[in-house]
């Protein structure tokens, strides 16, 4: 049914869920009760019949019922036939039978056949047999191959899948063995997919396993091969080279009886390997297929060919049955082979029986494989069948009585190219301790390389026995250990760092103790805080400061861009909050013991001028400690740290630094530090300053510290002081240098001691704020309020005309309070001020009032609260503006929308003689510039003549607006009308400046002259539109002006008087005569 019918049947009503109901419960007399049958075709407002919901809900009763009483049966539903679509909707066979007899159509031009369908939706068997008899088996082009589609199917079950192959096999004559393309066979894709059930059913509808027989008596078991085994042989399509893996002995006899020959077909390697048969029916058949000149030596066929032997060897587990084995190697069969020797994976097996019987029967002990590998690799392979040393040891023992010889290198890491590895080092790499322990003691003069040494240390061996490796070659060093990415250098490192690496305390001890000439250190970080990562003992730790010969070398560190540290300055920084106060003073005392300098510094690799490039010991501790340690404080002053001493390239002590600059030391803490050192007889200089300007009291106004600041102004600090990086006040300073990490109330209370020692509140900074403005700009809110009750003043205006106001809006600095509440906290302040007295429906010179700001930065927040601060909604700006303009020309329309509802006036005219009108036209989205214009113009309010006589029509074609033309080119009798600067509406549609696309200009000059505008107006200094265009640069419009007949030479002449014209303007121009 189209659209236009449903919209012409004003008496269809939706199809009531009570008769819905009935349908689906196929209760045929509540139908009758419910239905009456001059509505038996009537459609709900989904277009939707009666009959099609018992086709929908396959409701036979209710269906006949309804075909009895001539309801209308559609050739298509949801573009597919009838059958098809009740096979999509599941419906019983019965129902699509009694449809198919009632002539239901089967076919339509866009839809699916039934058998797609079925497909689809995993139709049961009776399904598809119904369709296969009625409709046929074949399908589209795409979809032709249906054994495999049945297969393949997701949703149809492994049962129904078993049928229907059955029934297309045995009575459609399908080919079970069709292959599709690039398609997998069936029976390889059965396989593949563990659909084992289903494989048995296609074998025996004779699908071929030649790919799949090596594969099947795993899968399925020797019990099932041995049923399926009939209808393997009686597929043509099996061929028997592929299949006598799965032969019983009696038919792999009879096959080996039919061949002229057995050379070169594989049947030593297939009797060898079969599980079935045992080795006394194995030897005979082997003797059938040698008499027929199989060669005993065959290969197998793989990238590395091995024997029969050899795969003997591999897959069976012999155990002292060596008849078979003995058979093999008695008619000729080599225990190596191609490179590969049948010896090995017994080695690997453990298996000592089988390995000394291979080499009694003439096994090479000291054959090297094709992979570099020797008997010894199969000794050591971690993955070899040996649960303990002790049996890895017997097996060595035994290849060793057999001459194995143990110098022979031997191939051991991966992707190796040689077999260049001594088999000490690969047993050191791989094996336990007691096997270790047997080969040092056997072989006592091995030698150790670097490599030994290094598994010594990394791996999880016996104390003991690493000592025995380590002192075999102690001084060794290993290569590019470590990187400094600062230094972009590798350093060689000794055993001593990775035996700290490795967490070897005791070995690590044993090293120290015993080869005092190892690297007593790490070039790129200190061994000290490895071992106290890694928590060694005190006494270990004090051993390996000692054991450093130059306690003082500096380390890289990537920090702030790179930095260098000593050893104590690295201990400070990284585990000042991890040590106990005992702790560091031990430490403390053991590196001076040992010669420590403590006045070194860390020093910045990337300096500068602006920022502190150095920290002293003293800072380090205070940064980094928990708490207030006066013992520590004690001990660095005893030797002679003076905190109150300039150390830093900003010519700045380590106190002044800690308050300046140091947030997480906190104001309390850094009073104790000026309260003790006064007590030790440190007296702190109030007036030096840092290379920036700032001296104490200005650093701890940056960081907001109270208390402090209230002890250095107690002690005589200059609270009028100006400096720091931005020359500001100390009030200022205490508002503005530090944002977010900041509490919002230890600023406000800084600014309190500063009000309460006499700073001036109305001191204007570089900013050119007042505290209070800089509060308001910078986001501090309880700061302000501090200002506003300290009586700071309010109706300040700065050099720019702006007040304290006008800052929390134009400002752009997420708040200092909260900056995830950024507009929160600024419409605070601005109620601050409000309640203060503020008038905040003033404007200045320059300046909007609050409200119009609010709408012009796009600030809802601040919108908002503004309104509800009862502010006069209709109050003007410095030109004359109301709110509801701006809002019109310049901001979103939530603000129109709000200002409109709350009933503000619209019948204003502004400074410059425009009404709200110029206002719609100026905004950018025509779309809502016109349907404001439109509405204005409705209101029958006055309309302002606008600045120099320019109205809307000379408005709307300044701002290239063609709607806004369009609504007002009726109210205009002559299109040629000059303003007070003689420029006619056309003359400004080529002129304005604004960012406009020229195909839009040019439709508006199109607009323009086809109502009446004079093409050739002359401007009173001579020029028309062309010249216009010319000198906005608009070679596009000034194209359409030509050919719409503007006088050229006009313009060349007009052109040609103004100053500094570009002589291209000129030239086009003239080429255009």
């Amino acid at each position: 049914m189209s659209f236009f019918k449903k919209f012409l049947s004003g008496n269809s009503e939706p199809t009531s869920d009570e008769l819905i109901d009935a349908i689906k419960s196929d209760n045929v007399n509540k139908v009758i009760k419910i239905l009456p049958l001059e509505d038996i075709n009537k459609e709900d407002n989904n277009f939707e019949t009666p009959i099609n919901f018992a086709l929908k809900f396959s409701s036979l009763k209710v269906l006949k019922y309804l075909l009895e009483n001539n309801a209308t049966l559609e050739e298509t539903i949801d573009g597919q036939s009838i059958i098809t679509y009740l096979i999509s909707k599941k419906a019983s066979l019965e129902m699509i039978k009694y449809m198919h007899e009632y002539g239901a159509s089967t076919e339509s031009k866009y839809g699916s056949l039934p058998l797609e369908m079925a497909f689809q939706v995993g139709s049961p068997f009776e399904v598809f047999e119904y369709i296969f008899k009625n409709f046929g088996t074949s399908r589209t082009e795409d979809n032709k191959y249906l054994i495999h589609d049945i297969v393949d199917s997701e949703i149809i079950d492994s049962d129904t899948k078993g049928k229907l192959l059955t029934l297309l096999v045995e009575e459609y004559d399908f080919d079970i063995n069709e292959e599709p393309g690039k398609h997998l066979h069936i029976s390889s894709k059965l396989l593949n997919n563990r659909n084992h059930d289903l494989l048995k059913v296609v074998i025996k509808l004779g699908a071929k396993v030649n790919s799949i027989a090596e594969f099947l008596e795993e899968r399925i078991g020797a019990k099932e091969i041995k049923k399926l085994l009939p209808y393997i042989l009686k597929s043509p399509q099996n061929k028997m080279e592929y299949i006598t893996c799965l032969l019983d002995f009696k038919s792999y006899k009879e096959y080996i009886q039919s061949l002229d020959t057995a050379k070169d077909k594989g049947l030593v390697l297939d009797i060898t390997l079969n599980k079935s048969f045992h080795d006394k029916e194995k030897i005979e058949l082997l003797k059938l297929i040698l008499e027929k000149q199989a060669d005993i030596n065959e290969l197998s066929n793989e990238e590395h060919p091995r024997n029969a032997l050899w795969n003997f060897t591999a897959e069976f587990a012999i155990g002292k049955n060596t008849l078979l084995l003995d058979f093999l190697i008695d008619s000729g069969c080599t225990i190596e082979t191609e490179k590969h020797s049948a010896l090995f994976i017994p080695i690997s097996d453990n298996d000592l029986f089988l390995v000394e019987h291979l080499l009694k029967k003439g096994a090479n002990v000291n054959f090297v494989n094709y992979f570099d590998n020797t008997a010894l690799n199969y000794v050591i392979w971690p993955k070899a069948k040996f649960s303990n040393d002790k049996e890895r040891i017997e097996m060595l023992k035994l290849l060793l009585d057999y001459g194995v010889d143990i110098n022979i290198p031997l191939s051991h890491y991966k992707d190796s190219p040689t077999n260049n590895t001594s088999f000490f080092e690969a047993a050191i790499n791989v094996c336990g301790s007691e096997f270790i322990d047997y080969i040092i003691d056997r072989f006592p003069d091995f030698k150790a390389t670097d490599a030994c040494i290094r598994f010594a240390i990394e791996n999880d061996l016996n104390l003991e026995t690493s000592k025995k490796i380590i002192s075999k070659n102690p001084y060794v060093l290993f290569e590019n250990e470590v990187y400094c990415k600062l230094r972009e250098k590798s350093f060689d490192e000794g055993i001593l760092y990775l035996a700290l690496l490795k967490n070897k305390e005791d070995l690590a001890n044993f090293i120290m103790d015993n080869f005092p000439d190892v690297k007593s250190y790490c070039d790129t970080y200190p061994l000290v805080l490895t071992a106290l990562y890694k928590e060694f003992s005190f006494d270990t730790i004090k051993k390996l400061i000692a054991f450093d010969k130059d306690i003082n070398r500096l380390y890289y560190c990537e920090s702030e861009g790179g930095e260098t540290y000593s050893l104590v300055s690295y201990l400070l920084d990284a585990y000042g909050k991890d040590l106990t106060e005992d702790e560091k003073i031990n430490f403390l005392n053991v590196m001076i013991e040992n010669g420590v300098d403590l006045s070194i510094l860390t020093n910045s690799l990337n300096p500068s001028n602006q920022s502190l490039n150095n920290k002293g010991i003293f800072v380090l501790h205070a940064v980094y400690s928990n708490t207030f340690e006066n013992r520590v404080i004690d001990l660095l002053l005893e030797n002679g740290i003076d905190p109150y001493e300039p150390v830093a390239n900003l010519n700045e002590s380590q106190m002044h630094t800690i308050i300046n600059r140091y947030r997480n030391v906190s104001d309390e803490k850094c009073l104790q530090y000026l309260e003790y050192l006064e007590q030790k007889g440190y007296k702190i200089d109030l007036e030096h300053r840092n290379t920036m300007g700032t001296d104490i009291l200005l650093g701890a106004c940056m960081m907001n510290r109270p208390k402090t600041l209230k002890w250095i102004i107690d002690k005589g600090a200059n609270i009028h002081v100006i400096g720091g990086f931005d020359n500001s006040p100390a009030l200022h300073k205490s508002i503005s240098n530090y944002s977010h990490f900041i509490d919002p109330l230890l600023r406000a209370q800084t600014v309190k001691v500063l009000i309460d020692a006499g700073c001036d509140i109305e001191q204007i900074d570089s900013e050119q704020f007042t505290p209070l403005m800089s509060a308001a700009n910078y986001g501090c809110f309880e700061v302000a309020r501090v200002l506003v009750d300290a009586g700071a003043n309010i109706n300040f205006y700065n050099e720019a005309k702006e007040n304290i106001a006008h800052r929390a809006i134009m400002t752009d600095v997420e708040a200092y309070d909260d900056k995830e509440n950024s507009n929160l906290v600024y419409s605070k302040i601005l109620a601050l001020l409000k309640d203060a007295g503020l008038d905040l429906n003033k404007s200045s010179d320059e300046v909007v009032p609050p409200l119009h700001l609010s709408i012009l930065y796009g600030k809802k927040e601040i919108y908002n609260v503004l309104l509800q601060l009862e502010l006069d909604l209709n109050a003007k700006d410095m030109q004359g503006r109301t709110p509801l303009m701006l809002a019109i020309c310049y901001a979103d329309m939530y603000y129109v929308n709000s200002l409109m509802s709350k009933g503000v006036k619209i019948d204003i005219i502004d400074s410059y003689n425009e009404s709200i009108h110029y206002y719609a036209i100026r905004r950018e989205n025509e779309d809502e510039s016109v349907k404001m214009l439109k509405y204005f113009l409705s209101q029958d309010i006055e309309i302002g003549k606008g600045y120099n006589n320019r109205d809307l029509l000379h408005i709307s074609a300044y701002y290239v607006n063609l709607q806004a033309l369009y609504i007002i080119k009726d109210m205009f009798d002559d299109f040629n009308q000059k303003d007070l600067t003689g420029f006619t509406p056309l003359h400004w549609a080529c002129y304005s400046n604004l960012d406009i696309d020229q195909s839009k200009r040019i439709e508006v000059v199109k607009f323009l002259i086809e109502n009446g505008a004079n093409i050739n107006e002359r401007h009173p200094d001579g020029g028309n539109a062309l010249s216009f265009a010319v000198l906005a640069g608009l070679k596009d419009l000034a194209d359409q002006l030509i050919d719409l007949g503007s006088d050229v030479q006009v313009a060349l002449n007009s052109v040609k008087n103004v100053e500094g014209i570009a002589p291209e303007a000129i030239a086009y121009l003239e080429s255009s005569l």
